[in-house]
């Protein structure tokens, strides 16, 4: 009688499973040793250079464009400060550069000794033609007080403008004096009593010499 023999189907199947691991050892094994042959070895990576950049510093802060001064406006004055007191009409200085009397000299010189065939004349006139005589003799007058390079013999009142009269006033802006051989420029406000008789107040300005050529114009002639 032979001895018991393992089933040979059992065996065949255990054979085939350690075979098989066998040669997937083997596949393996051929593989780790060709595979480093079949890969081309690469390069070693350059490093990469780190560099560290400051952040820009922040940008100055913008000034805004400053618009024109504008004229400082004098300040109002406070309503507890009383306003300055405005000068009274006797005290402003005359504006129109006018020269104005402090002495009125043409009564003195009516009543003059030697005048009194003047004052015949004067007192024969028409009451417009007396004003107009009496504030002529006083615009000379006070010419010649004024400035002593002049001596004024004559006056014109109507060469250059006529005269007019307002209220008490009369008003010459168009006349002229002679003087030094010379008809010279001048304009003057005489003012008035209310009987026209006296002259209370008179301002004039003296201008310029009339050319000699302008004198047959406005009908002047040589005096004396």
């Amino acid at each position: 009688m032979r001895p018991c023999e393992p089933n040979r189907p059992e065996n065949a199947g255990y054979e085939g499973v350690v075979a098989s691991l066998l040669l997937h050892g083997l596949f393996l094994f051929a593989l780790m040793t060709i595979a480093p042959k079949l890969l081309p070895s690469l390069p070693p990576e350059d490093p990469i250079a780190v560099e560290i950049i400051a952040p820009p510093p922040p940008p100055p802060p913008t000034v805004a464009q400053k618009a024109p001064a504008e004229p400082v406006a004098a300040s109002e004055p406070a309503e507890d400060t009383p306003p300055e007191p405005e000068a009274s009409p006797e005290t402003k200085p005359p504006d129109d550069g006018m020269i104005r009397s402090n002495q009125i000299y043409s009564g003195s010189v009516l009543a003059r000794a030697g005048n009194e065939e003047a004052l015949h004349d004067y007192r024969n006139l028409t009451g417009d033609e007396q004003r107009e005589q009496l504030c002529s003799l006083e615009a000379l007058e006070q010419i010649a007080a004024w400035n002593d390079a002049y001596k004024p013999e004559r006056m014109v009142t109507y060469t250059f403008e006529e005269v007019r009269y307002e209220g008490n006033h009369m008003i010459a802006d168009g006349a002229v004096f002679w003087s030094h051989d010379n008809w010279h420029r001048v304009k003057f406000d005489c003012e008035l009593s209310d009987d026209q008789s006296t002259v209370l107040n008179l301002a004039f300005a003296v201008g310029t010499i009339v050319p000699k050529s302008d004198w047959e114009d406005y009908y002047l002639t040589q005096y004396k």
